[in-house]
């Protein structure tokens, strides 16, 4: 999808554990074995937002998916953008921490510490909680 003029990327992706897993190993497989799923996708994707009063989303690439190497490319680089962001090593010009591991971060904390944070917060919610009325509200849009 685009948004703000900037390429937002969803993947596509299949629940190891489902029982048709090994079928699919490519976006082609899913293409031959499933008709009409990436249509839907597309189809979903395009108007999820509408009922909030906002257009219809807009697509990269025709809106036609990508294989898989394309999108393992995308979530290596995105990962190497988020860990330069994370360990503040960048230089302006793109990453210069391609080698650097997480463990290096400033904004880590040791186990101990972390489980007393965790510890230290209230009970979640059970009963207590209300599930708001907008929350059962359905909205339809029909195809043209």
């Amino acid at each position: 999808m685009t948004d703000k003029g900037e390429t937002d990327w969803k993947v596509t992706a299949i629940n190891v554990e489902d029982p048709n897993a090994a079928n699919y190993n490519d976006i082609n497989d899913v293409k031959r074995l499933k008709p009409g799923y990436l249509k839907a996708i597309v189809d979903w994707f395009r108007r999820y937002k509408v009922p909030d009063g906002k257009p219809e989303n807009e697509f990269a690439f025709n809106a036609e998916f990508k294989d898989k190497n394309l999108a393992i490319d995308i979530i290596e680089s995105t990962h190497d953008y988020w860990r330069a962001l994370v360990i503040k090593k960048t230089d302006g010009k793109g990453i210069s921490c391609m080698n650097t591991t997480v463990s290096e971060s400033p904004f880590q904390c040791d186990p101990d510490a972390a489980k007393a944070i965790v510890d230290a917060l209230p009970p979640p919610c059970e009963s207590a909680c209300t599930i708001p009325t907008d929350v059962d509200e359905w909205f339809h849009h029909q195809k043209n």
